[in-house]
């Protein structure tokens, strides 16, 4: 007697493409925001092949080697792994490029600091460019396929991402960028200037709840999170930018979305102009370029003289700048002082941006720009920064240069001598950030 055949098992039976497709994505429904796009991208990496393929046999059985590692995708994707380190790679600007854990995954974000880098660049123009904190190298690589007279250098601390760089260098045929470990401009030669300086810098708040879920839990936090605010990275590239700009050079960084405001008064306070907010496709402010230096050129005034010659001070600023120390004698007071190409003009007040007194070069961005305006409507360029210091030594200190607007610019301080009696004195910045004192003339003219 024969004995019953038990029906087959499920498992038994071949899982076709469109059945895979649509239970992984129901099993992803929770977890993200794409369930399907998710799932055809898994399984394209299965199968080596393009998306056409899948919607063209969606009734064509999977072979079980393939079945269980999509399966072994998805629950890895489940858990939380990012989809670009789960296949390996991710699409930028219509190239794929290599993406691994230990780099911070490529985003459709960071397109728009291309959309600004092109349109700053022309084509047919050479052109030194900087990327800072590479990753992937997903802006080196671009700007250098896309801008072949273009001599591009990328730097960043990490040497996997470094690593992963020169992967997607090579992959996409682009030799000649210039690799370099260390952080931000820590690894250029001194005195080495560029046209352009572009970066996606770590701006996440370090307690930021965001860290703590999606991809940013399996991304590595050093590019992702700075300081409490998320702006020390930002600052920190905007304050030594100054020194690595070309005259005239642009500044393009990404950042978060509601840190534009914060970041357009630190790019006034260093001295940049032209600060321009631009939006993402999702409406937001997501990257900001500024140039350098302003179109109002710094001191090319005082550099037209002799570096030991007297300073000549028309009576009517020296009057105007006593009269602002005076006015506030318990305050500091500080201001631009601007002129044209016969002699030094007027001063114009700018409050300090910060209470801090080791801060006192910071100036308020929006009274800063005010000043620059009024400056250029009446023909004048930068000639100097004024600052009274009313109980304080007549001389900069080694945090006010370090944070001054303009570094290369003639420095006019008032402050109070031993016998209680306002004094001018005048300093420029050395090569060495070092304030050394010049001689000031005073002119005879009208009080």
């Amino acid at each position: 007697m024969s004995t019953p055949r038990s029906p087959p098992d499920a498992t038994d039976t071949p899982e076709t493409i469109g059945h895979a497709l649509k239970s992984a994505a129901a099993r992803l429904a929770n977890l993200t925001d794409t369930p399907r796009l998710d799932a055809e991208v898994l399984l394209l990496r299965v199968l080596g092949r393009d998306r056409a393929y899948l919607r063209a046999w969606p009734e064509r059985a999977l072979l079980p080697e393939q079945a269980e590692r999509f399966r072994d995708l998805l629950r890895q994707r489940e858990a939380g792994m990012p989809i670009a380190y789960l296949v390996g790679e991710r699409e930028f600007w219509s190239r794929s490029f290599i993406a691994r854990p230990g780099v911070l995954i490529p985003r459709p974000e960071t397109e728009l600091l291309i959309e600004l880098a092109l349109a700053a660049i022309p084509e047919n123009v050479p052109a030194d460019i900087l990327d800072l904190g590479t990753g992937t190298g997903i802006i080196a690589v671009t700007l250098a396929a896309e801008r072949p007279l273009a001599r591009v250098t990328a730097t960043d601390i990490s040497p996997e991402a470094l690593g992963i760089a020169r992967e997607n260098a090579a992959q996409h045929n682009v030799a000649r960028i210039r690799f370099l470990r260390g952080s931000w401009f820590d690894p250029l030669p001194a005195g080495e200037r560029f046209d352009l300086v572009a970066s996606n810098p770590p701006y996440i708040a370090e307690e930021d709840p965001h860290l703590r879920r999606g991809d940013p839990r399996f991304e590595p936090k050093i590019a992702l999170s700075s300081g409490p605010e998320g702006l020390d990275d930002l600052a920190a590239i905007a304050r030594e930018a100054r020194h690595r700009l070309n005259p005239g050079g642009r500044l393009l960084l990404e950042h978060g979305y509601d840190q534009a405001d914060a970041l357009a008064g630190i790019l006034a306070g260093f001295g940049y102009a032209e600060i321009v907010h631009h939006r993402d496709l999702q409406g937001h402010r997501r990257a900001t370029a500024a140039s350098w230096p302003h179109p109002v050129q710094p001191n090319r005034l005082s550099e037209s003289a002799m570096p030991n010659a007297p300073i000549p001070l028309p009576r009517h600023l020296v009057n105007q700048l006593l009269h602002y120390a005076q006015s506030s004698p318990d305050l500091e007071v500080c201001g631009l002082v601007g002129g044209n190409n016969s002699a030094p003009g007027f001063c114009y007040p700018v409050r300090n941006a910060a209470d801090d007194p080791e801060r006192r070069y910071s100036l308020d961005p929006e009274e800063h720009i005010a000043a620059l305006r009024a400056m250029r409507d009446r023909g004048e360029e930068l000639f100097a920064i004024f600052h009274s210091h009313p109980a304080a030594p007549a001389e900069p200190s080694a945090t006010d240069l370090e944070l001054a607007a303009y570094p290369d610019a003639l420095y006019l301080i008032v402050s109070l001598n031993t016998k209680g009696v306002l004094e001018l004195r005048g300093f420029r910045i050395d090569e060495e950030k070092r304030a050394v004192e010049v001689e000031l003339l005073l002119e005879p003219g009208v009080a």
